[in-house]
């Protein structure tokens, strides 16, 4: 047990690590919605942006749906738009479906795997661990990243850790 709990440990370190510092510019990031439309994050400049990079097949992705569709409901009115982008392969035949079960609130698109990974400033052959979370700020900054690796998207903390990052954002961006 002991081993198990510390390689875990371990792995999440070298996780974390591969992660670029923040804050940091974000880049800008086209998410494709339909065969020739695209939503850019730069068209809501001036929000505090959460971008979900996601698999609609993944468990955790769709837990972390509802609590994403929650935030929006309640963030919106302080300025907060919540945006994902799915990356599995044919994820354009999925989104769809996936948008209607989870009733999502928030824009929802699709993505090849390495123009996301090269968004989120990893290497682009690399295995993505879902979800990924990033927070950037009204001012176009990544001010957060998280994995779904991390410890901070478990179940029992994620909901708390997420209102307690935006919390922090909106109020040093006043």
């Amino acid at each position: 047990m002991f081993r198990a709990t510390s390689a875990l440990f371990l792995f999440s370190l070298l996780v974390q690590a591969q992660q670029p510092a923040t804050p940091h510019k974000a880049p800008d990031l086209a998410i494709q919605v339909a065969e020739d439309k695209f939503i850019w994050l730069s068209e809501y400049s001036g929000k505090t942006r959460l971008v979900a990079v996601f698999m609609t097949t993944c468990p955790h992705c769709q837990y972390t749906t509802g609590i994403l569709n929650k935030l929006q409901k309640e963030y919106a009115a302080r300025g907060v738009q919540v945006l994902a982008t799915a990356i599995e392969a044919m994820s354009s035949l999925h989104v769809a479906d996936f948008k209607k079960q989870f009733q999502t609130q928030y824009p929802v698109g699709y993505n090849d795997q390495k123009y996301v990974a090269k968004f989120l400033g990893l290497p682009e052959n690399d295995p993505l661990f879902v979800p990924q979370l990033v927070f950037v700020d009204k001012n176009g900054m990544v001010r957060a990243q998280f994995t779904g690796e991390s410890p901070a998207m478990e179940k029992d903390v994620q909901e708390k850790n997420l209102r307690e990052t935006l919390d922090k954002i909106l109020k040093e961006t006043k």
